[in-house]
C-alpha cells in the first residue's frame, strides 16, 4: 500500500528532511507538497493519509485553510500533525481547536515520525469505531424503549428507576403514576410476598427468579402479569440493580381456566369422550404455542437488557464500580437560583411549593432541549446545566446564552400572569461562566453523571453576583458572544475565593441578528452564521 503525505511548506526545507529521511523507505510513501495557505484545496484534490504542517502555516490564511479540512466530509478524517521546535510564539494550547491531532518536534528521526503517524492512524480508527459503537448502542436503546414487553429497572433498595413504553402500555400507568400508587405496595413482602421471595432468592444466588402476579390496570381490568427477575451484579458480588423482564399472559391464563372447565365437563359426558379429547389436544397445542411466544419473547427481552447501557461503561460499572471520566476545554455552565426561595418555603403549603417548582423547571428542560445543552442537576431551587458535552462542540457559549435569555423572558411572562391573578411572583438570578472542566459518571449504586472544576465555581459565583430577571456572563464567556449579543459591562466585581472577576449583562440578541423586538429569537443570518461553528 502506498502511503500519501501531504506537507505544507513554502520554504521547502521540511519537505527536503523529509524525502531525505524517508529515502530508505522506497515507493512505501509519496510526498506531496503544497503552499501554506492551499493545504485544503490539495487535500480535497489528492485525499492524502496525513497531513503535515510547520509553524508557519499557523497564520490567519493557513489556519482557515487548516480548519476547513474538519468541516468537510472528505478531508475531515485526515489526521493533522504539526512539525514545531516548540517556539514561544505557538500556542499549543489552541492548535488543537484548529483540527490538528499531534505534534513532531524539529528536528526528528525518521522512527519518531513512523511512530507519530502510526498513532494518528490508530486514534483515527479508535474514533471510527467509538461512532459505530454509539450508533449500535442507539439502535438497542430504541428497541429496549419500544418493545410490547414490559420492561423495569428497579434498585436493591427498592425502588423503580426506570420503565419502558410497553410497560406503561401493559398497566395503563404512566411511570410517575406507578410510583406514586405502587411503589410502597409492590415492595411490602405481606402485600407482594412473590416479589419478596423472588428477590431473597436472587440474593441467595439465583440467576434468575419467574413469578406470576394477578394485576388490575388503571382502568379496571384484571389482568396476569408473568415476571422474570434478573439481578445485575458488580465486581464484589454486590446486587446493584435489578431487571424486570413482564409479559401480560392474561390469554394464557384464561385459556387454561377453560381448559380446567372443560375437563370438569369431560367426566359427565363420556359418550362424547373422543370428539372431546380431540378439542382438548388442540386447545393444548394452541397453549403450547402461546408458551413457545412467550419464552421466545423473554428471551430476546433477556439479549436486549445486557446491552441497554453503553457497553465500554456498564463493563466498568459491573467490574470496577466506576467508570473513566472525560476533560472539555470548552464547556459553558449555566447556573439559576430563585430569589427568596427560603421565605416561599415557610409561607407555601410543601405540596403547592414542589408543583410550583416543577412547573420552572420543566420549562427550563424544555428551553434547553432546543440548544444542545444537556441538564446536569437541580440542587433544591438550583438549576444547573452545561452545553458542549458530552458531545464537544464550539457554539457552546452562544447556545447557552440564548437559552439563558429565554428562561429570563419566560419567567417574566409568567410573573406578569401571577401578578393579574394575586399570586406569589418567583424571580431568578442566572450566571454563565466558560472555561474547563472533567465531566464523568460517579456513585456505585445510584450513578450519577457530573461536572467538576473551577469554571464551575465561576459559574456558581455568576449567579450568585447577578441580578433578578437578568443573564449575567463572566469575561470568559463574553469574549465568545461579544459580536452576536447587546452587553453590558459591570466592571470587576469581587467573588468568593476568586478574587476580582470581569461581567456583562446581556441585554440581548444585536438587532441584526434578531427576529423579535424583545431580541431572543435569532434570525437567518445569525442561524447561518452559528453553523459555521
Amino acid at each position: 500500500m502506498i502511503y500519501k503525505i501531504l506537507i505544507a511548506d513554502d520554504s521547502g526545507e521540511s519537505c527536503n528532511y523529509l524525502q531525505d529521511i524517508l529515502l530508505d523507505e522506497g515507493e512505501r510513501f509519496v510526498i506531496e507538497k503544497t503552499s501554506n495557505r492551499n493545504v485544503y484545496k490539495e487535500a480535497v484534490s489528492i485525499n492524502p493519509n496525513i497531513i503535515l504542517i510547520t509553524a508557519d502555516t499557523l497564520t490567519k490564511s493557513g489556519i482557515e485553510s487548516v480548519m476547513s479540512l474538519k468541516q468537510n466530509i472528505i478531508t475531515h478524517d485526515i489526521p493533522v500533525l504539526l512539525l514545531t521546535n516548540y517556539t514561544p510564539r505557538i500556542n499549543l494550547d489552541r492548535v488543537f481547536e484548529y483540527g490538528i491531532v499531534d505534534f513532531v518536534k524539529i528536528p526528528y528521526e525518521k522512527d519518531e515520525l513512523l511512530m507519530r503517524i502510526e498513532a494518528a492512524e490508530s486514534r483515527r480508527e479508535f474514533q471510527h469505531e467509538i461512532y459505530r459503537e454509539h450508533e449500535w448502542l442507539r439502535e438497542l436503546s430504541i428497541v429496549a424503549k419500544k418493545t410490547a414487553t414490559g420492561v423495569a429497572i428497579i434498585s436493591p433498595s427498592g425502588q423503580v428507576e426506570w420503565v419502558n413504553e410497553g410497560f406503561e402500555i401493559m398497566y395503563g400507568y404512566s411511570f410517575l403514576e406507578f410510583k406514586q400508587e405502587f411503589e410502597d405496595t409492590i415492595f411490602n413482602a405481606e402485600k407482594n410476598p412473590n416479589l419478596a421471595n423472588a428477590i431473597k432468592k436472587c440474593g441467595q444466588g439465583a440467576q434468575s427468579n419467574i413469578y406470576e402476579n394477578k394485576w388490575t390496570t388503571k382502568i379496571g381490568r384484571q389482568i396476569w402479569i408473568q415476571t422474570n427477575l434478573t439481578p445485575v451484579y458488580n465486581e464484589q458480588d454486590e446486587i446493584i440493580k435489578f431487571i424486570a423482564i413482564e409479559s401480560d399472559i392474561t390469554a394464557l391464563k384464561e385459556a387454561e381456566e377453560r381448559l380446567e372447565a372443560k375437563n370438569e365437563s369431560l367426566l359427565t359426558l363420556t359418550e362424547h369422550l373422543e370428539s372431546t379429547n380431540l378439542l382438548l389436544e388442540t386447545q393444548r397445542e394452541e397453549i403450547e404455542k402461546q408458551k413457545e411466544f412467550i419464552e421466545s419473547q423473554k428471551k430476546k427481552s433477556d439479549e436486549l437488557l445486557l446491552n441497554i447501557l453503553p457497553f465500554e461503561t456498564a463493563e466498568q460499572l459491573k467490574k470496577k464500580g466506576f467508570a473513566k471520566s472525560k476533560q472539555y476545554k470548552l464547556v459553558s455552565i449555566l447556573f439559576t437560583d430563585f430569589k427568596d426561595f427560603s421565605k416561599l418555603a415557610d409561607t407555601m403549603d410543601s405540596q403547592e411549593l414542589i408543583n410550583e417548582l416543577n412547573v420552572y423547571i420543566q420549562k427550563f428542560d424544555e428551553i434547553i432541549e432546543g440548544h444542545y445543552i444537556e441538564k446536569i442537576k437541580t440542587i433544591g431551587d438550583a438549576y444547573m446545566c452545561a452545553g458542549g458535552l458530552p458531545l464537544r462542540n464550539k457554539s457552546n457559549p452562544i447556545d447557552i446564552t440564548l437559552a439563558g435569555l429565554k428562561i429570563q423572558k419566560f419567567m417574566k411572562d409568567y410573573a406578569e400572569e401571577k401578578r393579574k391573578n394575586n399570586e406569589v411572583v418567583w424571580q431568578l438570578r442566572l450566571g454563565i461562566h466558560t472555561g474547563e472542566v472533567i465531566a464523568g459518571v460517579i456513585g456505585k449504586k445510584k450513578f450519577a453523571y457530573d461536572i467538576w472544576g473551577d469554571a464551575v465555581n465561576k459559574a456558581s459565583r455568576m449567579e450568585q453576583a447577578g441580578e433578578i430577571e437578568r443573564v449575567n456572563v463572566s469575561g470568559s464567556t463574553y469574549d465568545y458572544i461579544k459580536d452576536y449579543f447587546d452587553c453590558t459591562f459591570r466592571g470587576k466585581i469581587e467573588v468568593k475565593n476568586n478574587g476580582e472577576l470581569e461581567m456583562y449583562f446581556v441585554n440581548r440578541l444585536k438587532e441584526e441578528f434578531s427576529e423579535d423586538k424583545d431580541g431572543i429569537i435569532p434570525n437567518a443570518q445569525f442561524l447561518k452564521r452559528l453553523s459555521k461553528y
